[in-house]
């Protein structure tokens, strides 16, 4: 008589039957525990008809956790070696899709589309580590974005995506994911929760898509340009990048910059979002009223 088995040694038996070895150089440290899982898929929002983007399933544990929880599940990896065991895993499960690709060079918007319609949807991963800020950034512009992204850090970087003016971590990465996001950190994970275990501890974040950005929706993907070209030199002054960056003289930064009440001689890294937008705009409409002369 057949005893059915936990999916976390189904996977385990998957990927030793596939003669699996964990890349170091694709940060592959996967998860196996079916509680913090779960845990995980819950705190993604993922229910009965979600539909979810996952990135980087691995062996599918996840994935599974998301499917049994009735999401419709689109996964994107990038290893196709992990086709046997992802196969093996997810054995019947019919709400979810394989595709193998790069999530850093595939086409979102197309694919979501193509899966999911114009319906909305969730981003839950448990990110390879080198990847996570150029994910962040890329889906956060997307045409489509998700509602949410719920996504396994590394607790350094999840500092840094989380962080407010003033802290030390406050760079291009966090003004960004603010302009877009609420963030809050949801869950801590220790390292030995992970197989390979890695030189850090984890983090788990969840960023929720805001209803209203604070400049107008048309200017969202020139100002996250202008957000970078402010925090490029964090030695540098703002109208030292800026004057960079636009090929402006630095006395008109500078202008800019003093119109909006800030000393000239401020760093990116000092302005608060609404700051950098106040001088945003007003570089912009200096510039719109040159081209008009």
């Amino acid at each position: 008589m057949q005893t059915d088995i936990s999916l976390s040694l189904k996977a385990r038996v998957a990927l030793e039957a596939s003669d699996f070895r964990f890349s170091h150089s694709l940060g592959q440290n996967f998860i196996f525990d079916e509680e913090l899982l779960s845990e995980i898929a819950r705190l993604s929002g993922a229910g009965a008809g979600t539909n979810v983007l996952e990135i980087g399933p691995g062996a599918g544990l996840l994935t599974a956790e998301l499917a049994k929880r009735g999401a419709n599940v689109l996964a994107i990896e990038l290893d196709r070696k992990l086709e046997p065991v992802l196969k093996q895993t997810l054995v019947g499960f019919q709400n979810v899709r394989i595709v193998f690709d790069d999530a850093l060079k595939a086409d979102i918007d197309t694919l979501a589309r193509a899966y999911f319609a114009d319906a909305p949807y969730i981003v839950a991963a448990n990110l390879p580590y080198y990847i996570s800020a150029e994910f962040i950034l890329k889906t956060l512009s997307l045409k489509n974005p998700p509602r949410s992204l719920t996504l396994m850090l590394q607790s350094e970087a999840a500092q840094r995506v989380l962080a407010r003016t003033g802290s030390e971590n406050w760079c291009a990465l966090a003004a960004i994911t603010s302009l877009y996001c609420e963030g809050e950190r949801v869950l801590d994970v220790p390292r030995t929760a992970f197989t390979p275990p890695p030189h850090v501890d984890s983090a788990l974040v969840r960023l929720t898509r805001r209803v209203q950005l604070s400049v107008k929706d048309d200017d969202a993907r020139e100002f996250t340009a202008f957000i970078k070209a402010a925090f490029a030199m964090r030695r540098k002054t703002l109208a030292n990048n800026l004057s960079s960056a636009y090929a402006c003289p630095r006395e008109a930064a500078e202008r800019a910059i003093s119109a909006c009440g800030l000393d000239t001689r401020i760093r990116g890294e000092k302005l608060t979002l609404d700051q950098l937008s106040q001088v945003f705009y007003t570089l912009k409409e200096n510039d719109e009223g040159q081209n008009a002369e």
